[in-house]
């Protein structure tokens, strides 16, 4: 079996529109949101990765996306993880839920997509905790989406309601109603 790079993953998802994107043009790593000089306006890259997993989108909107997958060992330091999170309607929601370490990455990816969201829309948080949830729909005016499975988590954000999102492999991504209800 082999194993894509993110850059890979991007340059495949440009040619699938029409756009050669050679996977040696994409920025390096670590500097932000993945650019690459053949990918015209208003296309943009999001990537994100966890071990080896890499899950890449083109999309003509900002899309703040993030993966991560569940660590045994954080049961044990479950209530200091989720103590650091700012709101604490989320911490009571996490602590109340009939599975607290998956509401916890629930959360968390929620958070960092929302980071990535804001740093591709030009207004970075000093960390990704400076994030706040109740930004998110209803409430708010971004739009979550996320996919939870045997361990594994995706969050995407965007101030677009409309996104319309294709995955393959095909994941049953939801759009989030309520913060409180989807944790």
């Amino acid at each position: 079996m082999s194993v894509s790079t993110g850059e890979e993953s991007l340059s495949r998802l440009a040619a699938y529109h029409g756009y050669d994107c050679p996977v040696s043009a994409w920025s390096p790593r670590g500097r932000g949101a993945p650019h690459h000089p053949a990918l015209p306006s208003p296309w943009q890259a999001c990537l994100t990765h966890r071990g080896r997993r890499v899950v890449a989108g083109l999309a003509t909107v900002p899309v703040g996306i993030d993966i991560e997958h569940t660590r045994p060992r954080h049961n044990k330091r479950l209530a200091e993880l989720v103590a650091l999170l700012p709101e604490a309607a989320v911490r009571h929601a996490i602590l109340e839920s009939s599975n607290p370490l998956q509401a916890f990455y629930q959360a968390w990816t929620r958070h960092e997509a929302l980071f990535k969201l804001d740093s591709l829309c030009g207004s970075p948080p000093d960390h990704v905790l400076a994030t706040r949830l109740a930004r998110l729909s209803p409430e708010g005016d971004i739009h979550a989406w996320q996919w939870q499975h045997a361990g594994w988590t995706i969050s995407l954000c965007s101030q677009h309601r409309s996104l319309q999102i294709r995955s393959l492999p095909r994941l049953a991504i939801r759009k989030i109603q309520s913060i409180a209800a989807a944790l």
